[in-house]
């Protein structure tokens, strides 16, 4: 079984700003703004509703955000860096396919308190693995 594609994470400056723009291109919100102090981080999520549901993440810094990597992403480029997954064992998943993490593991509030985790590679880029459920065993980052 292959983990479910839930969102592409989109960095941005200004999520007002950015949201005109992807209203523009058939994008709606997928409700609140989301302000995540333990993470650093504003978040609001859209989808298209044109036939194909993709969802995307706008992601912001708060200016006291330091356990996320959007502060050093913004610096190098605002726009796409990674592809979120749905999935039942971040540690089996991660483990079994070799991946690094790069984040600790940590409840997020966009998700209801379940755990995510971000990882990289080299080929591939940032890959942010979001729990299925509350009950998740996450990895240490090396």
């Amino acid at each position: 079984m292959y983990p479910e594609l839930h969102h592409l994470g989109y960095a941005t400056r200004s999520i007002d700003k950015s949201l005109q723009v992807f209203q523009n291109l058939g994008y709606r919100t997928e409700g609140p703004l989301i302000t995540d102090k333990k993470l650093g981080i504003k978040v609001l999520f859209m989808i298209n509703d044109q036939g194909n549901n993709h969802r995307i993440e706008l992601v912001e810094d708060l200016e006291d955000g330091n356990t996320h990597p959007i502060p050093t992403i913004l610096n190098q480029r605002p726009g796409s860096y990674h592809l979120a997954f749905l999935i039942n064992s971040i540690s089996g998943y991660s483990t079994k396919h070799g991946m690094r993490a790069i984040t600790e593991c940590a409840p997020a509030k966009a998700f209801e308190g379940r755990h995510v985790q971000f990882f990289m590679s080299r080929d591939e880029g940032i890959i942010e693995l979001i729990a299925n459920s509350a009950e998740c065993q996450c990895i240490n980052v090396e």
